[in-house]
């Protein structure tokens, strides 16, 4: 939860900066007249930070409160639907006031800190003579080189985090991606110029007049573009990430059971990993004509090297019939013996193993014990459960382990069988064992990754609020910056536009604005989502799978916001009084 709290402020952040760098840049000729009239810089720069503090204040306090309310709406919403969650009722600790109001008051002030500079440095003849313009530069050569540096360097400690044999290899990986998301966020501005014009490109085709009109806009001011999109960059960025994660890991169970799991059927006791169903069934589905082999398979927690670890245990004179786990050394006979056990060829390289080598196991019920390794496999089966790194046969498993039960059975079907007939009859016998179910294997394998709906379904609406957050800030610099051009959009609806062409081409600004954001979220997001799976090879995650029909209606979702952003700026742009615009100051 800690982490999306940060991922909303710094998306507020953006917010606020943006907000405030159009307000300061509208008061340029007020406070060059207060410099003039002898205001120094630095009261001109308190005065910003006066402001922002007492914003700061008075959104915290609202938030808040909000928040309260909220959780008070979601509280009596899970009593409602029986949940009773949380039991004791809510808790308003002093601790979370305190920390919520010093967390927004302080991020409003940073925030604010570049603006109120930059209002504090304005000679005051420059400011009282000059108009509110946008700069459609690329930024500052200084920029440039900051930002590319810092991208360069990013991009370097991924990779070598990735490749490379270093230690705290995570760390690596982290501090890379970090510099790789504050390059992208220095260069937004020398990043905006040509991405808003290729987004834009099609628009006075499309649009006609008003389309050319959104596109000028929004590349008159590359500054406040890239401030805009970044918060919708880091929200969907983030998104694009956790995307990546699952499909990746999807996929990896995928190919894991398609390349190693050659059984048809697979039988789930019901009683996750503290307990199993009788071995009878193994023995009762082994008996029907249907079905062409049987094994069960079993899991127990043991210790290895010191960490607890779920060890998994086969048959060896049926497992391997069913499961392709590819023996490199020694034969799954010799573990058959009551105290052998069979090691991962990549773990055998990593710890020195081989076939007589010794490993010390500790077991719940019979406690330490010195295993010899009598077979090197290649191929895991981790999506499976008890093919991990290490497993044991039966027959250590019955020495060391009291429960006598089956964590799975796994079944193939006959020859000249179809699959509907086998599962017919699986399923006729296992009736009898409460709890039990039979899945095909595409069954499976969703099986092994339903666990990760709920959460992610956690994760997308928490990250949904960041996003809303910085629809809310593209909504709130359109806003500014219609009453930054009121004497254009005066002069505009003097010469003719009408009031729907002036509404289009305020939310197809929008639309280029959030497009714009999105665009560089789905490469930063894929990019460090390769870097996560890639840095995840080791631990079994060895598929890359991007899930590209959701990041297709990510963009356009996001295309669809840009426009709800668009709303009440447009709508507020095309009722101004004609006249009083083109008078307006």
């Amino acid at each position: 939860m800690n982490f999306f709290a940060v991922v909303a402020l710094l998306v507020g952040a953006f917010m606020i900066f943006n907000t405030f760098s159009i307000t300061v840049a509208q008061r340029t000729r007020q406070n060059g007249l207060l410099r003039a009239l002898g205001a120094t810089r630095r009261q001109v720069l308190g005065s910003v930070l006066i402001e922002a503090l007492a914003v700061g204040v008075l959104a915290s306090v609202l938030g808040l409160l909000a928040g309260f309310g909220i959780a008070t709406g979601l509280k009596a919403l899970l009593d409602a639907l029986g949940f009773g969650i949380p039991a004791g009722g809510l808790v308003f600790a002093t601790r979370t006031v305190v920390v919520a109001l010093a967390a927004g008051i302080l991020v409003t002030l940073v925030a604010a800190v570049a603006p109120a500079r930059r209002a504090g440095k304005v000679p005051p003849i420059a400011a009282m003579s000059s108009e509110v313009v946008g700069s459609a530069g690329y930024g500052s050569v200084s920029r440039v080189v900051v930002g590319g540096v810092a991208l360069a360097a990013g991009l370097a400690a991924t990779l070598t985090g990735i490749f490379a044999d270093v230690g705290n290899r995570w760390a690596v990986i982290g501090a890379g991606s970090a510099g790789v998301f504050l390059g992208v966020f220095v260069l937004g501005r020398t990043i905006s110029l040509p991405l808003s014009r290729v987004i834009s490109a099609p628009l006075p085709r499309l649009r006609g007049l008003p389309g050319q009109l959104a596109r000028e806009n929004a590349m008159r001011n590359p500054k406040r573009t890239a401030a805009a999109g970044t918060a919708l960059m880091l929200g969907v960025g983030i998104v694009v990430i956790i995307n990546v994660f699952v499909s990746s890991t999807k996929a990896t169970v995928d190919d894991e059971i398609e390349r190693a799991f050659t059984a048809d059927l697979v039988v789930d006791s019901g009683a996750g990993l503290t307990g199993g169903v009788d071995p009878s069934l193994a023995a009762r589905l082994d008996a029907l004509p249907e079905v062409g082999a049987v094994t069960g398979l079993r899991v127990t927690p043991a210790e290895l090297d010191g960490d607890p670890v779920l060890l998994g245990a086969v048959d060896p004179a049926t497992a391997f019939d069913l499961l392709d786990l590819q023996p490199q050394d020694g034969s799954p006979e010799a573990l058959g013996a009551p105290d052998a056990i069979a090691v991962l060829d990549d773990t055998a390289r990593e710890e020195g193993l081989q076939i007589g080598s010794t490993v010390p196991v500790v077991f719940r019920d019979t406690g330490p014990q010195e295993l010899t390794v009598a077979m090197i496999y290649g191929e895991e089966l981790e999506a499976n459960g008890p093919v991990g790194t290490y497993v044991i046969g039966t027959a250590t498993y019955a020495a060391n382990v009291a429960d006598d039960v089956d964590w799975k059975v796994v079944v193939a079907k006959a020859p000249d069988v179809t699959l509907a007939e086998a599962r017919a009859a699986v399923d006729d016998v296992v009736a009898g064992y409460p709890g039990a179910e039979v899945m095909d294997r595409a069954e499976f394998a969703e099986s092994i990754y339903a666990p990760l709906d709920p959460l992610m379904s956690l994760v997308y609406a928490l990250l949904g609020l960041a996003i809303v957050i910085a629809l809310l800030g593209i909504g709130n610099t359109l806003a500014l910056s219609v009453v930054e051009r009121i004497r254009e959009i005066g002069l505009l609806r003097a010469v003719g536009m009408t009031r729907g062409q002036l509404r289009g081409v305020i939310r197809w600004e929008s639309v280029v604005i959030a497009v714009q954001g999105t665009a560089l979220g789905l490469v930063l997001g894929m990019f460090l989502g390769w870097a996560l799976t890639r840095a995840l090879a080791d631990e079994g995650l060895d598929v890359f799978d991007v899930p590209w029909t959701t990041l297709a209606v990510v963009v356009v979702l996001a295309g669809l916001a840009g426009l709800l952003a668009a709303a009440l700026p447009s709508r507020r742009a095309a009722r101004l009084d004609i006249l009083r615009a083109m008078h307006a100051e």
